[in-house]
C-alpha cells in the first residue's frame, strides 16, 4: 500500500521530467501518508471490510513506512545535491 505512493509518485514525476534521484524523492515523500492510511484502515475495520487479525499489520507497517519515509528523502536529497554540484562542476 506505502509502496504504491512511493512508486507512483516516482513513475509521476519521471513521466513530468524529472531526473530518477528527484524522481524518487518525491516518491518518498509520498510514502508518509500515514494518517491517511489509518483513516481508510480503520473506517475498513469498522465496516467489516479489513478483519481485525490484519488491522494490526496494517498499523505496523503503517508506522514503519512513516518512520522510513524522512531518512530515505534525506538520502535521497544529500544524493541529488551530489549529482547537481558534479554536472555544475563540469
Amino acid at each position: 500500500m506505502q509502496s504504491q505512493g512511493l512508486l507512483g509518485g516516482a513513475l509521476g514525476a519521471k513521466i513530468t521530467g524529472f531526473s530518477n534521484v528527484s524522481s524518487f524523492a518525491i516518491g518518498a515523500g509520498m510514502v508518509s501518508r500515514g494518517e491517511v492510511a489509518l483513516i481508510i484502515a480503520a473506517t475498513g475495520l469498522q465496516a467489516g471490510l479489513l478483519l481485525p487479525e490484519y488491522f494490526t499489520s496494517v498499523v505496523i507497517m503503517i508506522i514503519l513506512t512513516t518512520l522510513i519515509a524522512p531518512p530515505l528523502l534525506k538520502v535521497l536529497f544529500n544524493a541529488h545535491n551530489q549529482t547537481a554540484q558534479k554536472e555544475g562542476g563540469q
